[in-house]
């Protein structure tokens, strides 16, 4: 990745991240903009550990929490562009676990419709815990009480354990671990080098530290509670750098991973057994922060933008003990930004100053 740029003329986004750190908003951020496979900006601001004072860098690594769904949709989807599985076949195909289970398809798991129930409680993401596969995960959540918050098929709602199974089936129909799959079937095949399932006990050159904001303010943050990346899995362990999440997104549109309609498939968004888009009936409450987005539908991993956005985008945020993440990619003049906090999300990360700067300088009104 290209040094960091300190400034540029009219640059708008390194005196707000600046601020941001002046401020104790946040310990460090990274950020990058590239377009069309071109990198023109990359910034960052802070601190990447606080006890040693490391700076933070644009080629830091941090986790990325959520970002990772649209990485494992494409896994399944390059999948099934091999011949190896069917989008439209019940998991129960799969993962023997969900037999009993009312049927859903890969896709409406894909897409967020498949009503999976996902029990976040405390209890059920306590620390420490040992490794578990995703296999393992998902047959956890086929036993839950309550497998279900409402009948596959019939409405939208966001939830990890739908991408938990997705990780699940890729060990399956891969017979290896998600994150070796992952690295055969994403990684590897884009040059996404400093990109990969987060592994607690790695030691990884470059890896900031993820830390939480205190209430008091003084001191102003905190190691952040600890989370084994085993736990999310397919829904949010991986980690990743600011220049290959840009990269990711050039490629992914650009049909290096997938043929064309495969790609098309995999920004569709989503549709109800009933023909309606998923939108049509998201469930309550959980989803009620997605109209912060703006006009949106969820396709696979990726938030699609609707018709009243004047410029078509995709984007996700990723959120996770101690880091917080955004990607966004403009489709029609190719423009994508990543920007990656080590802390947890709150009203002081700048993600929404960084995007308006990005549209204002690169994108346009």
């Amino acid at each position: 990745m290209a040094r960091p740029i300190a400034s540029l003329p009219g640059d708008d986004i390194g005196p707000l991240i600046d601020d941001a750190v002046r401020r104790n908003a946040i310990p460090g951020v990274a950020t990058a903009v590239m377009k069309a496979g071109v990198q023109l900006y990359a910034r960052s601001a802070g601190r990447a550990n606080l006890e040693t004072g490391t700076s933070m860098s644009p080629d830091a690594i941090l986790r990325i929490g959520s970002l990772t769904k649209q990485f494992v949709a494409a896994a399944v989807i390059r999948l099934a562009m091999l011949g190896k599985l069917d989008l439209s076949a019940p998991v129960s195909r799969y993962l023997p676990a969900f037999s009993k289970l009312p049927p859903f398809s890969l896709l409406e798991a894909m897409h967020q419709t498949a009503g999976l129930h996902s029990d976040e409680s405390e209890e059920a993401i306590a620390a420490p815990a040992p490794a578990r596969t995703q296999l393992a995960l998902a047959a956890e959540i086929a036993g839950q009480a309550k497998p279900f918050d409402f009948p596959p098929g019939t409405a939208w709602l966001y939830s990890n354990a739908n991408y938990i199974v997705l990780g699940a089936v890729i060990e399956q129909v891969m017979a290896m671990p998600l994150a070796t799959a992952m690295e055969r079937l994403v990684f590897e095949p884009l040059g996404l080098r400093h990109t990969a399932f987060d592994n607690a006990e790695e030691v990884v050159p470059g890896r900031a530290s993820g830390y939480s904001a205190t209430q008091t303010g003084v001191p102003p943050f905190a190691n952040a509670a600890w989370l084994d990346p085993s736990q999310t899995g397919g829904a949010g362990a991986m980690r990743s750098t600011v220049g290959d999440l840009c990269k990711w997104h050039d490629l992914l549109l650009g049909d290096r991973l997938l043929d064309r309609t495969h790609t098309r498939l995999m920004l569709t968004p989503g549709r109800l057994r009933d023909g309606r888009l998923s939108s049509a009936n998201r469930f309550p409450p959980q989803d009620a922060n997605y109209g912060d987005y703006g006009d949106t539908e969820y396709a696979c991993g990726l938030l699609v933008s609707g018709p009243s956005q004047p410029h078509p985008n995709i984007l996700h945020y990723g959120f996770i003990n101690g880091f917080s993440a955004v990607l966004q990619t403009w489709i029609g003049p190719r423009v994508t930004f990543a920007s990656l906090c080590n802390v947890d999300v709150g009203p002081g990360v700048p993600f929404s100053g960084i995007r308006k700067a990005v549209v204002a300088r690169w994108v346009g009104a």
